[in-house]
């Protein structure tokens, strides 16, 4: 379900479950953490995240039973999520299609997100009676704090255009231009100083005001008490 390369330079990590819209089972979120780590722990100055099929990825597989903790489960997000914003070079996301929930928070969390023109963005975990409290926390974060809780109050679409002007997102392109954008970049970033780039983006991820671990930790834990709770 995820295809990751990693040529000592640039690494590549792939959502590889077309036929379910690439949404994102324990296993895969397991396996994309890992490649994330790899992508860091090896050096590589870029890495560029995509997909295959018609969308990004519509998010977390709601349907999946795991024998694991809801709390540790949802914990797993906090971990993703912390991997790309601190990876210490230039993360690259390239989204067609749904980029929903967990989708969204990838182009957020990568340094650049390039977007096909018929790319629709959004927080749909309401709709989906569900409560998404690591979104609250982070979301203001990236946008207008009064944005962000319109988005996640009512799930609903964000085209590409708007995502771009709101801010989720750097770049819109045609569809069929969404590659050769990124090529453009990758070979840009490798023409710079690398060491240069790797300061930047840590001090960056040290420094910025990003919601601290113990509170996403305790939206976590709020939200599982809930679902455990039967979602009183």
């Amino acid at each position: 379900m995820i295809v990751y390369k990693n040529d000592g330079s640039i690494a590549r990590i792939t959502f590889d479950s077309p036929g379910t819209s690439n949404r994102f089972t324990y296993k895969m979120m397991n396996d994309y953490i890992a490649a994330l780590q790899d992508a860091t722990e090896r050096g590589a100055i870029g890495l560029v995240i995509d997909a295959k099929g018609d969308d990004f990825t519509l998010g977390r597989d709601q349907k999946e039973k795991i024998d694991i903790s809801r709390r540790d489960n949802l914990s797993l997000i906090l971990r993703a999520n912390d991997l790309l914003r601190r990876f210490p070079g230039v993360s690259i996301s390239l989204i067609q299609g749904g980029a929903k929930g967990f989708g969204t928070g990838v182009a957020l969390h990568s340094s650049i997100s390039i977007a096909a023109d018929t790319a629709v963005f959004g927080f749909d975990e309401i709709k989906h009676a569900l409560a998404p409290l690591i979104v609250v926390l982070y979301l203001p974060h990236f946008i207008s704090p009064k944005i962000a809780s319109e988005l996640y109050l009512t799930g609903r679409d964000v085209p590409a255009h708007e995502a771009r002007e709101l801010g989720l997102i750097n770049r819109v392109v045609k569809a069929a231009d969404l590659e050769a954008e990124a090529q453009k970049l990758i070979e840009e970033i490798k023409a710079l100083n690398p060491s240069a780039l790797r300061l930047i983006r840590t001090f960056e991820s040290e420094n910025a005001e990003y919601p601290s671990h113990e509170l996403g930790l305790k939206g976590v834990k709020q939200l599982a008490d809930w679902l455990d709770a039967g979602r009183p």
